[in-house]
């Protein structure tokens, strides 16, 4: 693979610089002071509310990756399940989302400024509700979750979407949407776990899920499992809003090939872009995803022991060394989970049940594994199909010529079905007619018309 020049590798150092977990970069200034504010209840874990508005100054105290943490900054966001806040980091404006089942306790500093000239005047005043945990204090391990604390407000539901197989044939965008469908009739704030066993797939695929993620993520709370994300597979994971890894679990590798070579060019620039973006639509260090990409992308971090804090780096400065100059980046259970990249290790739904701040293992109904077994029957059918159609298509029975077409046009028809039915398999799986049904049903005209001539010949 061709190196990257060196005044290119020193402009991605200048533009990534060194990232502390737990920020989500979004570039752009808010305009807070000339919005209208919009007020909101916003619930904390221990089952309190606060009120307020948008572009009220609040001091936050969350948990985030197993231990407290506290932040100031200005409402951008406020909705039942989560809160966004403008920070000041190092000088720069960033944004930082949590969401409820982590926010322990918001306490509002200013209010919110006065509407524009001709707007409604907002209230002086917000409420704070605080809970508190109990008596004493543990440390829990970086990456976990504290321990689960009975609330007097309701659990948000959990939906299980098994996410398996080659990206846009097995595993596809339409079942993230389905499922996120399915979460959307109990409200907003539901937990979608999807649970990746994936060696990578189709990048035609990967544009699509980029976008139903972002979509999905605006409405709920969405988690990975991790068992196997390679590729296109890792792409869709890092847009999650947590991630969790089996024992077993592997996550990285995500090159385009155009063909048999990895793109090279504008192409992986933009690639190299959009694998960031996705880092940070995840609230992760955009250099993550870059060094999964290309071998040149370096990427290093250090870690207080102490406080859990990573700092990430795009170069090797760092004391713990991801990824070098020799291959992509994929990273294990373990580095993940020492790094903070991974929010915790489970190999039971009753041990993510935990690390998720649940009481107990209970998915809200088992919509998600029948949409995955509804998918992967259709696969295994078409799958069988398949072959036996072309087959007929190619080698048709029949006594005449007439009759064998007419075999052919029964062999397109029900191959035409299956475009409908199943597309994927039908055209990224060999053999194939092509991405279009109109080449098929072009065919079957085709036929339709030479019967039509033989049997006006015989009739002449």
């Amino acid at each position: 693979m061709k190196n990257l020049s060196t005044s290119k590798i020193q402009k991605s150092r200048r533009f990534l610089g060194a990232f502390v977990t737990g920020v989500a970069v979004l570039a752009g200034a808010s305009g807070l002071a000339h919005a209208t504010p919009v007020r909101a209840d916003v619930k904390l874990s221990g089952g309190g509310v606060w009120r307020g508005d948008t572009g009220a100054r609040v001091r936050a105290t969350f948990t985030e990756r197993g231990r407290q943490a506290t932040v100031e900054g200005t409402v951008v966001r406020a909705e039942t399940n989560l809160i966004v806040l403008e920070i000041d980091e190092g000088g720069t404006k960033v944004r930082k989302t949590i969401v409820s089942f982590d926010l322990k306790k918001l306490e509002t500093l200013d209010a919110a400024p006065a509407a524009p000239a001709g707007g409604a005047e907002p209230e002086a005043t917000t409420t704070d509700t605080t809970t508190s945990a109990g008596t004493g204090a543990t440390t829990t391990p970086a990456g976990a979750k504290d321990a689960i604390i009975e609330t007097k407000g309701d659990y948000p539901n959990v939906f299980l979407l098994p996410w398996e197989g080659t990206v846009g044939i097995g595993a596809r965008h339409d079942e993230i949407e389905a499922i996120g469908k399915e979460a959307d009739k109990y409200g907003p704030g539901q937990i979608i776990v999807l649970q990746v066993d994936s060696p990578g797939g189709l990048v035609i695929e990967g544009d699509k899920i980029h976008e139903t993620m972002k979509d999905l993520k605006r409405r709920h709370r969405v988690v990975a499992w991790i068992k196997k994300a390679i590729s296109a597979g890792a792409f869709t994971s890092l847009h999650c809003d947590e991630i969790y890894f089996m024992k077993i679990g592997t996550l990285g590798s995500i090159t385009m090939f155009a063909g048999t070579t990895s793109v090279q060019g504008a192409r992986l620039d933009a690639w190299l872009d959009k694998c960031g973006e996705a880092c940070m639509i995840g609230g992760r260090f955009p250099g993550i995803g870059r060094a999964m990409v290309t071998n040149p992308e370096l990427l290093s971090y250090d870690k207080d022991e102490e406080t859990g804090v990573v700092t990430w780096y795009a170069t090797l400065e760092g004391k713990y060394k991801l990824s070098d100059a020799e291959e992509n980046l994929t990273l294990n259970a373990e580095n993940a989970f020492h790094s903070g990249f991974a929010d915790g290790i489970a190999d039971t739904e009753e041990e993510l049940a935990k690390l998720l701040q649940l009481p107990e293992w209970k998915e809200a109904s088992d919509v998600g594994r029948k949409i995955h077994a509804d998918w992967q029957r259709t696969l295994k059918e078409c799958e069988k199909a398949k072959p036996l159609l072309f087959n007929d298509l190619q080698n048709p029975a029949g006594s005449d010529e007439i009759a064998q077409m007419g075999n052919q046009i029964k062999a397109l028809t029900e191959i035409a079905k299956w475009y409908d039915r199943c597309y994927p398999m039908m055209v990224y799986e060999q053999p194939s007619l092509g991405p279009d049904k109109e080449r098929v049903e072009d065919m079957i005209e085709d036929l339709r018309r030479r019967i039509a001539d033989i049997k006006r010949a015989q009739r002449g």
